[in-house]
């Protein structure tokens, strides 16, 4: 968090100087408070109506002090949380895909909104309010020890003993809060899966099991929370106590001192005062800084997301595909152990198709992963016009690609932005890629036309429009090299026949298809055919069609 901080130290540094002047004048009302009291009991009205007008005018000036400061730390707040979210957000998303999908996403989605909530709570305003309640006990000690040294003695006392009390408060808090978390994140996850899961469950009637699983998963979560709650009001309730028994020796204390004409009833005052300022952000302090320590785990977890190089390739050459991409006794595996692929070989040279046939689960999205570098613990090479793909860049690979898969995702926006993915394209590129992926037809009878609404993974689409959005989606980039991976399984046979066709004669793409049920009528216009069997790649003969 340390980075945070520093970027912002303009805003820190205003905050800070607010801070300490408010907790200053706060504790200055003391001084005030004695001086009128004093005034009214030796009856000096000139002075008391002096006192009057300018305690007036102190509280008001007061009030303005503690607004521009709560405001000031509020902004500053808000500025790191921004800063620290982006910051998780985007070292998430620039993870390489095998390091990505290692952990659940809502993982990450609790991350940026249960933990970075809590950071902002119990760290970043904290650590600005505990700096705050440090200069006003700092300054209440001051004014205290030149009133009365022996009621300072008092409360220096009563201090030592809320500092000892609650001790091993913090470290049991820290503990807590990390298991919060963790439940926090187990707790979104099961959600985000009854949720995402609702038609399965609507079918097979199981809403009912649903609905008693959450009760369960609530019940769990909400019982982790109250535990950690159960310590935070311990410590609240221990440091409560200590302080109303304090103020009452200092009330005690002072009125003997009256008693003995050693002190005025307007000092008596500003003692009963100082001593609650003086304990209340001592009482203020032992509630935050075990919250602040306690957040140690959260902001360690957060920070893996936020700096970590996890899956981050730092290689800078340029890729280029002027000639051929190529894999060259390619062996891979997930596990370290049982290779999926072994000894594969393969060269797309540029202009020419190329179909991959094979069962499901035999490698065949693998081989499409290490081609556009998402996997690169494997064996052998793989070339981009001679560069080895470990020495690219692996965003700029990307940009030579474009993959149609068949699960596909559509985000809650609009038809067009689901195209453009937000990025500027003309008009006329874009009527180009609606015609040719077939796309125009259903988006002219839809209300809105490309404004219409996807609804969220298309919701509002049939699995035929959304795959021809996604057709689009990759015909208006023209990235030289186009990958369908079961890309057109969702549309009839007549539309994906006359898709496949078109692209098979579209002389300005590489096209590699992907496929456990090919079209028998338009393989032998593919330029090489493969199989993929038992994790090899082998060359199918010319004419040899596959069975049915």
């Amino acid at each position: 968090m340390k980075q945070y901080w520093k970027k912002n130290r303009g805003i820190l540094a205003v905050a800070l100087l607010l801070g300490t002047c408010a907790s200053v004048f706060t504790a200055g009302v003391s001084l005030l408070l004695q001086a009128v009291v004093d005034a009214a009991v030796t009856k000096q009205p000139g002075l008391f109506g002096q006192l009057l007008l300018f305690t007036v005018a102190y509280v008001l000036f007061l009030c303005a002090l503690n607004f521009l400061s709560a405001v000031t730390a509020k902004y500053l707040a808000a500025r790191m949380v921004r800063q620290y979210r982006q910051d998780i957000f985007s070292g998430i998303m620039k993870r390489q895909p095998i390091h990505y999908h290692a952990e659940n996403t809502s993982s990450y989605v609790s991350a940026l909104t249960n933990d970075i909530k809590l950071v902002e709570e119990n760290y970043i305003s904290a650590l600005l309010l505990t700096f705050e309640l440090a200069i006003m006990f700092a300054a209440t000690l001051g004014i205290l020890i030149f009133l009365s040294p022996a009621v300072m003695a008092i409360l220096a006392a009563a201090l030592l003993l809320m500092l000892l009390l609650p001790a091993g408060i913090g470290r049991m808090l820290e503990k807590r809060q990390d298991l919060v978390s963790k439940q926090m994140s187990l707790f979104t996850g099961k959600l985000k899966d009854l949720f995402s899961g609702y038609a399965v469950l609507k079918s097979y009637s199981r809403i009912e099991d649903a609905v008693a699983r959450f009760a369960d998963d609530n019940e769990r979560e909400t019982k982790m929370r109250f535990k950690a709650a159960r310590l935070f009001a311990l410590n609240e309730g221990l440091s409560n106590t200590l302080s109303v028994l304090s103020t009452v020796a200092v009330i005690f204390a002072a009125a003997y001192f009256v008693l003995k004409g050693r002190i005025t009833m307007g000092t008596l005052l500003a003692l009963v005062q100082l001593s609650s300022t003086f304990m209340a952000p001592v009482v203020l302090l032992m509630q935050n800084i075990p919250k602040i320590q306690s957040m140690k785990p959260v902001i360690a977890r957060l920070n893996t997301y936020a700096e970590s190089e996890i899956g981050i390739r730092r290689a800078e050459g340029i890729p280029s595909f002027a000639s051929a991409v190529a894999l060259d006794h390619v062996t891979f595996s997930y596990d370290g152990h049982m290779p999926l692929l072994s000894d594969v070989s393969l060269r797309l040279e540029k202009g020419k198709k190329y179909a991959i046939m094979g069962r499901s689960g035999c490698g065949k999205s693998t081989l499409i992963k290490l081609l556009l570098g998402h996997l690169d613990n494997y064996g052998g090479r793989i070339w981009y016009d001679g560069q080895e793909l470990r020495t690219l860049d692996p965003d700029k690979i990307a940009a030579l690609s474009s993959v149609i898969h068949q699960d596909i995702y559509l985000f809650c926006e609009s038809i067009r932005d689901n195209i453009l993915l937000h990025e500027d394209f003309s008009a006329q590129e874009l009527q180009n890629a609606l015609k040719k992926s077939g796309a125009a037809s259903f988006i002219a009878e839809k209300e809105g036309g490309l404004d219409c609404m996807a609804g969220e993974n298309g919701a509002a689409l049939s699995g035929g429009q959304k795959q021809r959005i996604a057709l689009a989606r990759a015909f208006i980039r023209r990235a030289p090299l186009l990958i369908l991976d079961e890309g057109t399984s969702a549309l009839d046979r007549k539309t994906a026949y006359d898709i496949e066709s078109r692209l098979l004669h579209d002389e300005e793409i590489t096209l590699l298809t992907v496929t456990h049920h090919p079209n028998p009528a338009l393989l032998p216009q593919y330029d090489e055919v493969y199989d993929l069997e038992d994790g090899r790649l082998k060359k199918r003969p010319a004419g040899k069609m596959p069975q049915a």
